[in-house]
């Protein structure tokens, strides 16, 4: 199955700028048609450290694209997100895309009442509980930043899709599936679920180093857009360094997860397994617009990529010997006392209720490594940039 995205110019955040790089990449990519139906959008809301930061979507890439959903016919277009553990309205203020959704003629839509929604193609879960918003939508529209992530190495088009999760239910899945290539299968499960009609990605100011929420931003000037998540993120991915088949969800969307092995299996390679909603092999994707070599950045700091996971031998292996493997391959959390702010959102956020606050006037973070499941929440949501991931030998 052919698939089409397209990688326009868009240099900086000035409203007309977007506003013809959107018209643009959505043309190219092949259209949208929106006319009478009531569309739900979802940027990315992770916290309240901004799109100053490149942490979440720039409020002026959220309104270009709903004026262009309105002009285009469009009954109604809801805009929403479930941030990692503060309150969305108050995220939604302090980056500024609340308003600008708003004045652009969005509705702000509340995301912490959940619906269910089956997922007959899931491997791992076959049903999942949705902010309602998406269940009451005729047509979903995903709009990420490119960005970073700890855990899953890149955040695009497909991992975006969690912020549909409502509050702290999404800890939950990273208890259930603790290990990288698990939470890349939920992922992939996830994205088949909520199935978006259209994806276009901020790429203007994307997010290097140790994203998603602690990286530095990096001027691109790109937008991207597809009717096809997966062949976006391998675009995407590709674009900033990665070889897109090392990125967990990716491979596993492909039919190739991390317990499987990555590579061809000289019988039709990745696509004799694939999933089956999108493109089936690299190959199928069409680029429209900018070519991909004239368009990579010289220099992009990405999340190396573990040669191995201890997780892939959790079953293999006995259990002292897979915690000592774990502990050298896998980073863990160290906390800088200093920066830390005492908020407490990585303790509320904690899965696996790994992370306690001590009481008293030197209060600090204090962390059971036994229990930690390396997840990276308390990372991805530190205000204070006070945590790093550290390795640590035998």
């Amino acid at each position: 199955m052919r698939s089409t995205v397209s990688l326009v110019s868009c240099r900086g955040y000035d409203d007309a700028v977007v506003a013809k790089s959107v018209a643009e990449a959505i043309e190219k990519a092949g259209g949208l048609e929106v006319r009478g139906a009531s569309v739900l959008v979802k940027p990315n809301l992770l916290n309240a450290n901004g799109w100053e930061r490149a942490v979440t979507s720039h409020p002026a890439f959220v309104a270009a694209v709903v004026r262009w959903l309105k002009a285009a016919g469009a009954s109604r277009v809801l805009v929403g997100d479930s941030p990692g553990f503060q309150a969305q309205d108050f995220v939604g203020r302090k980056c500024g895309i609340r308003d600008a959704a708003i004045e652009a003629g969005g509705e702000w839509a509340d995301f912490s009442e959940g619906a269910e929604v089956e997922c007959p193609e899931g491997r791992l879960v076959r049903r999942f509980t949705l902010a309602k918003p998406f269940a009451e939508a005729d047509l979903l529209v995903d709009l990420p930043r490119l960005k970073t992530h700890q855990l899953m190495y890149y955040s695009g088009a497909v991992k975006n899709l969690f912020g549909l999760v409502p509050g702290l239910q999404k800890s939950a899945f990273h208890l259930r599936f603790p290990g990288r290539a698990e939470f890349a299968g939920m992922l992939a499960d996830l994205a088949l679920a909520a199935a978006p009609d259209f994806t276009l990605m901020d790429a203007i100011v994307a997010m290097e180093g140790p994203g998603p929420n602690n990286g530095r931003p990096k001027e691109l000037d790109l937008v991207l857009a597809s009717r096809d998540p997966l062949a976006l993120d391998w675009i995407a991915s590709d674009l900033i360094g990665y070889r897109p088949e090392t990125i967990p969800y990716l491979a596993d969307l492909l039919g190739r997860g991390a317990r499987e092995g990555i590579g061809a299996d000289g019988e039709g390679g990745l696509a004799s397994k694939v999933r089956g909603r999108w493109m089936t092999r690299p190959e199928d994707i069409e680029l429209r617009g900018l070519r991909l070599e004239d368009s990579r950045p010289a220099n992009f700091e990405l999340v190396p990529v573990l040669p191995a996971d201890a997780d892939i031998f959790r079953e293999k292996l006995p259990g002292w010997l897979h915690r000592l493997l774990k502990n050298a391959m896998v980073p863990r959390p160290v906390f800088d006392h200093i920066k830390c702010v005492r908020c407490a959102g990585c303790v509320k956020i904690c899965p696996a209720k790994a992370l306690s606050l001590a009481e008293g006037p030197q209060a600090k973070i204090e962390i059971d490594y036994k229990a930690c499941l390396r997840c990276y929440c308390c990372h991805e949501i530190c205000p204070a940039d006070a945590i790093r991931l550290v390795k640590r030998p035998f």
